[in-house]
């Protein structure tokens, strides 16, 4: 008798968060109009990302998270965006923040976590707002700007400026940069988001009134992106070992690339009904027209493949637990505002030669244009900075204080 062949099971492959979310597409898209006259995304967007594990994908096992791949969450993101930006961006933004969670001292992930891994997290990272010293931590009191997708979350991260106290004599002298998380309980939300671009994600501000933050619920800035937080190895996931900021940045470049195939569908779209209003020529036979398609779908397709290099080498160094320089860290944050960059230089290319139709508001390819943009002007999108605090460290120099 022959032998028979027993072959290991292999491990069943989980669709990808692109995969799960295409069913939904259509629904998602046909909100979108709506959800920009709303300035947010609405209710029933936010039930769809939650089911289909958006929420958790930055959560690690351990902790009853997707951890989802780098890749894998930005290109989720990116399909996502495609639908409706607005969407795509609150669900980018939104979801990077449960990778934080883990760095921060252990009754404040257990404070997080206790409603499970679904919990959503707005955040205002930029540290606008300057604390006061109290006993045992600090006071707070002030806006924090554009916390997108606010009106969905139960926590926010929180982005504050803190007097050194190493500066006994003038600890308001000086500041250092720290965050925290705060509950819904502890601010208001003030309805401030009137916005040309990224309209329907509810970017608005978080208010605080003298609200208490004990010192273990603070970390700082810097210790969160080189591993040396109250968190640092409490949670074994490569999410926590990989720099916060980092983690934080990629889904500007997956906004932008959203736009550009949503752009690039449109423009094609466009080009086989289109008739010059004069000559009535047809734009599907006009050389400049499918001169800048092809042109575009080269620089997609190469930034698209540098884009995931860059997403895989990054996780790498969450795997392998390895240290981050300056070089490194600045290298990342520039390569993926360059992503960002190419990838609107797309969607001006291809915008510019869509007609004057365009710019009108039944046409999506105004709303791929503004929103396309809205990434490109984020702080964590700005090429300039980024170019010259990479350049400094290429070369052995440290930052600049104004940047």
């Amino acid at each position: 008798m022959a032998t028979q062949l027993r072959i290991p099971a292999q491990p069943e492959q989980r669709q990808t968060l692109s995969e799960r979310v295409q069913p939904y597409l259509a629904e998602i898209a046909k909100r979108s109009p709506s959800t920009e006259k709303a300035r947010m995304v609405p209710a029933e967007n936010i039930d769809i990302i939650r089911k289909l594990g958006f929420v958790r994908a930055f959560v690690p096992a351990v902790k009853g998270g997707g951890e989802r791949d780098l890749w894998d969450y930005c290109d989720g993101i990116r399909t996502l965006t495609q639908a409706c930006p607005a969407t795509g961006w609150v669900t980018g933004v939104l979801n990077t923040h449960p990778a934080a969670v883990g760095l921060f001292d252990k009754r404040v992930q257990d404070a997080i976590w206790a409603t499970g891994p679904d919990t959503i997290i707005c955040s205002s990272g930029s540290p606008q707002m300057k604390a006061t010293l109290a006993e045992g931590g600090i006071m707070v009191s002030g806006k924090g700007r554009w916390a997108s997708g606010c009106d969905h979350a139960e926590w926010a991260l929180v982005g504050i400026k803190v007097p050194d106290v190493s500066d006994a004599r003038f600890a308001g002298r000086r500041y250092n940069d720290f965050m925290f998380f705060a509950h819904r309980s502890e601010y208001a939300i003030d309805d401030t988001w009137y916005s040309t671009g990224q309209r329907g994600s509810g970017s608005k501000d978080l208010v605080f009134d003298n609200v208490f933050v004990a010192q273990h619920r603070l970390e700082g800035l810097a210790s969160m992106n080189f591993g040396i937080t109250r968190g640092a190895e409490t949670v074994d996931s490569w999410l926590t070992r990989t720099p916060y900021t980092l983690i934080f940045s990629t889904f500007l470049p997956a906004i932008a690339l959203g736009c550009a195939d949503g752009m690039m569908a449109e423009f094609k779209k466009r080009q086989q009904t289109r008739k010059n209003a004069y000559t009535g020529a047809q734009g599907v036979l006009n050389p400049a027209g499918y001169m800048r398609l092809a042109e575009s779908v080269h620089e997609l397709e190469a930034i698209t493949i540098y884009f995931r290099r860059l997403l895989d080498e990054l996780q790498a160094i969450g795997v392998e637990g390895k240290r981050v320089d300056d070089e490194i860290f600045f290298g990342f944050t520039s390569k993926f505002a360059f992503v960002t960059d190419r990838a609107v230089r797309v969607i001006d290319r291809l915008f510019a030669g869509a007609g004057s139709s365009a710019i009108a508001d039944f046409n999506p390819m105004q709303r791929y244009w503004r929103d396309g943009h809205a990434a490109r002007l984020h702080t964590g999108s700005d090429y300039d900075t980024m170019l010259q605090n990479y350049g400094r460290s290429l070369m052995g120099l440290m930052p600049t204080p104004d940047l």
